[in-house]
């Protein structure tokens, strides 16, 4: 009978040890940085996540990067939204356009492809997270190639999806 009292506090450090919070006051944004990933600055000004391995990073291309934008124009999410259901260059139409108008934030899921050395054609899914922040955003990007993508999803939605604006921050 004891055990059973036991069991949410065990699945509790459990997954507390899986995941850290990780809070960057300058780009204004928090986010659960999982286990063995690492933070390190973007030469554009944003920040890199980078993952455990490095086999992640040759192999299944894994790129996790944050930044800010300033939006510009009329209605900017919705008209970023559209530009992404469509076809553009390499990049096919976004499979999922989910634009929450009441949150200010769009998340987007699509495939881009890319030739890399040996004239090898490589197709990476992305998830990007875009977070209206008055007029500046918060953009996510969490990309890795097809075939591997679905390892890194769990890391990828605390990542991405897990990403919230810091109110009061620098960068908004």
């Amino acid at each position: 009978m004891r055990c059973y009292r036991l069991l949410p506090v065990l699945l509790l450090l459990a997954s507390a040890a899986y995941a850290a919070p990780y809070r960057n006051p300058d780009l204004g944004v928090s986010f659960e940085l999982p286990a063995g990933w690492k933070v390190r600055p973007d030469s554009q000004g944003g920040i890199r996540v980078l993952p455990p391995q490095v086999e992640d990073r040759e192999r299944s291309g894994v790129s996790v990067r944050l930044w800010r934008e300033r939006l510009r124009g009329k209605e900017p999410m919705a008209r970023l939204a559209d530009s992404y259901r469509k076809p553009q260059g390499e990049r096919e139409s976004a499979g999922k356009v989910q634009l929450q108008r009441t949150t200010g934030r769009l998340v987007l899921e699509y495939r881009e492809g890319e030739y890399v050395q040996n004239s090898l054609w490589i197709v990476r899914n992305h998830l990007r997270v875009v977070q209206q922040d008055g007029r500046n955003a918060l953009l996510a990007d969490c990309a890795a190639n097809a075939s591997e993508f679905h390892r890194y999803r769990k890391a990828f939605a605390a990542l991405c999806l897990g990403a919230t604006v810091l109110r009061g921050g620098k960068g908004a």
